[in-house]
Formats: C-alpha cells, sequence, structure tokens
C-alpha cells in the first residue's frame, strides 16, 4: 500500500523553507552510467576503501582499528555504500578504482543476486561512533520517500553495538501523539516523549522506517539499512554544528513522516546456537529488506562456510567483529581483521571463513529481494 500525503504535497514542501533541497542533493534518478570494461562475472572478495563522514556529535574511536582517520570527530565509516556523499571504491585487485555504482550497474544480477531488479546497490553498511547525542530524527518508508521526490528507497536500519555503554532513544512512550509530540518540542521536552534505552556489547536493534529515534552517547556500532541517504531531523539539542551555526531542521517532514504508533523495540539479544557448517551462529533479523546474522568462531584454524542456492544467488557482506579470518570463495581469498568488510559477489555462491586467531566474530548481512508497490 503507497502511503498518501493526502493535500500535503511533495510541491508545498519544496516551498516550505527549501528544505527538500537538502534531502535531494545528489539523488538523481537520470544519472547516466560510464561504460565500463569489466568481466561478466565477478566472484572474488571484493574490499572497499572506508569513506569517512566527519560530523559533530563523532568521536575518534575507530583509530584502535583504522589508520587512515581524518582529521575532526569522526561519526561514521560507510564501509559499503552506493551514495553520492560517500561512494565505495575498490581498494585492491583487478577491479580497483571501480566504484560500487559502476560494478552495480554492469555486472547487476551477478554482483548483487538473482532477484535484483536493476537500480542502486541495495544496502549501505556503516560503522558509527556517537561521542555524543545524534539528532532526533525519522527515516521515510520507501512510498513516502517516492513522494516526496527523495529518492526511491526508504531506510529501515538495525544496529548491533560492539561496545559497552551508550543510550538510545527508539520510538515515542505509550499514549504520545502527534499533538503531545509537538507540544514537547515548544517546550524543549522532547526526550520526555522517547523510549531511552542503555545498550551493551552484542545488543541489536531493528528499527523500521518512520520509527522515531537518535543515537546517544557512548555507541560504538554497526548499522546496516537500506540505501539510502535521506534523514529528517526534528530535534537537536540546543546545539550548534561543526560550522557554529544550527543545524537544518526538518519540523513539517518529520510530524508527517513518524508513525507515532511505534513505540520502539528494546534490544535484541538471541543466543547463539550450533551451525552445521561450523561455529555457532545467531540470526539477528530478516525482514523484507534483509538478513543478519553473527557468526562465532572460538578456535584458531577453525572453519565455517555459507553456500547460496544455485537459482536464488545473493550477495554477502561479511564484517570481521573480532579477530582475524580469511575468507575464501572460488575466485580468491582475502584477509580481514577487526572491523573491516567485503563484498562477496553472488557469482561465487557463499564464502569459507578460516580463523586466524581464537574468537573471531563475523557480521553477515544479505539483502532480501520483494516487490515494490
Amino acid at each position: 500500500m503507497r502511503y498518501s500525503l493526502g493535500s500535503w504535497s511533495s510541491s508545498s514542501l519544496s516551498s516550505s523553507n527549501g528544505l527538500l533541497a537538502g534531502f535531494v542533493a545528489g539523488y538523481d534518478k537520470a544519472a547516466p552510467m560510464t561504460a565500463l570494461t569489466l568481466p561478466e562475472v565477478v566472484t572474488a572478495p571484493l574490499r572497499f576503501t572506508p569513506r569517512y563522514q566527519v560530523l559533530v556529535w563523532g568521536g575518534r574511536r575507530m583509530e584502535q582499528w583504522r589508520t587512515d582517520l581524518p582529521e575532526g570527530p569522526v561519526g561514521e565509516s560507510w564501509d559499503l555504500a552506493d551514495q553520492d556523499r560517500g561512494m565505495s571504491v575498490v581498494a585492491q585487485g583487478s577491479l580497483v578504482g571501480k566504484t560500487l555504482r559502476e560494478l552495480t550497474a554492469s555486472l547487476g544480477k551477478e554482483l548483487v543476486g538473482d532477484g535484483f531488479r536493476g537500480g542502486s546497490f541495495p544496502l549501505l553498511v556503516k560503522l558509527i561512533d556517537a561521542s555524543a547525542r545524534l539528532s532526533v530524527q525519522v527515516h521515510p518508508d520507501d512510498a513516502l520517500a517516492v513522494a516526496l521526490g527523495v529518492g526511491e528507497n526508504g531506510k529501515t536500519e538495525c544496529w548491533l553495538m560492539v561496545e559497552d555503554g551508550g543510550e538510545l532513544f527508539v520510538g515515542t512512550r505509550p499514549g504520545v501523539d502527534r499533538a503531545a509530540f509537538e507540544s514537547a518540542l515548544q517546550t524543549g521536552a522532547i526526550e520526555d516523549t522517547l523510549n531511552r534505552f542503555q545498550s551493551s556489547k552484542g545488543d541489536f536493534f531493528f528499527l523500521r522506517a518512520r520509527t522515531v529515534h537518535a543515537l546517544g552517547q557512548g555507541c560504538l556500532l554497526y548499522e546496516v539499512q537500506q540505501s539510502s541517504d535521506v534523514t529528517f531531523r526534528v530535534w537537536d539539542w540546543g546545539r550548534m554544528g561543526l560550522d557554529g551555526k544550527p543545524r537544518p531542521m526538518h519540523i513539517a517532514e518529520s510530524l508527517e513522516t513518524i508513525d507515532f504508533a511505534r513505540s520502539g523495540d528494546a534490544a535484541i539479544r538471541p543466543a547463539f546456537k550450533a551451525h552445521p557448517a561450523g561455529g555457532q551462529s545467531r540470526t539477528l533479523i530478516q525482514c523484507e529488506f534483509f538478513t543478519v546474522e553473527e557468526r562465532l568462531l572460538a578456535s584458531e584454524g577453525q572453519q565455517t562456510q555459507h553456500d547460496e542456492p544455485e537459482q536464488a544467488r545473493r550477495c554477502s557482506i561479511v564484517t570481521c567483529l573480532s579477530g582475524r579470518v580469511t575468507l575464501s570463495t572460488s575466485g580468491g581469498s582475502i584477509e580481514l581483521s577487526a572491523m573491516q568488510t567485503v563484498l562477496i559477489p553472488a557469482a561465487a555462491r557463499g564464502f569459507t571463513a578460516r580463523t586466524l586467531t581464537p574468537d573471531t566474530c563475523l557480521l553477515h548481512a544479505q539483502p532480501v529481494f520483494g516487490q515494490k508497490d
């Protein structure tokens, strides 16, 4: 079912303080693609150069794993992204220098999966370091994003906490409707309308599009999300941006987007169970946009694998959360250390992981292909 804006049109939004200009920057449905000389099939693991985002609420904790951080508060590392504000570029091998967008356009289903219907790469993976609270914000779903003219994808997302500590806010408290929320905006009491959680390492949160939320001080996490760079800010805690000026707010858009029936869910903490291919695993989420699991390998030299069915292949995004591991496919091998990510093309039909250290943990995400309205 498509979201109806009623009498509130995208044209009226465009004239409302020019707010949509910030959302659609870089979004061009007709952007031409450059002709490439690429193989028809790629089966080797692909590593990309992280794209860092310096943000007012960021920190420096990524330095414990990364040596290439820019100066300033680094809030996000876009480890796999098909976005103009942070495009992934192949870091090594025969395809070095090629963008994820170029590979997706050229290789199509052989890269992404048999259910891929074209367009941008469907997922975005980030490492996020919040040394201060992010803005209270919300993201549209697919239908609303199209209706507003801000893209073809909404943003359903999930978070896996990789260190202890950190507060976060998810969803409105029971009984908080739009009127109560607007009143809290006027008085500065917005925190009182939101569910507040303390997080621990291994906690997992799933947020559907249109759920109001804010990551808080101390959160360090991996995020898997739909490929979208659309955020409507509704509250920014009264702070200034890096330029010394207040950051733009999107009050009207936020209020129309927030689903006030979403009261927010606490952390999901599924237990690890023995995996038939080796090691232990836990399924974190299976939704209409992505699946995410965690694999745990306790011993050095331990092996696990993932196989894709011949007629329903999907790519895999694998992040090493701790330890060191060698990932192998029919096209080659690559070594991963903590907080490094690779893309396994769908044509590889899976991968084998062999640990180089004990207590190695992997995050494994895959897109889900469905029919849009």
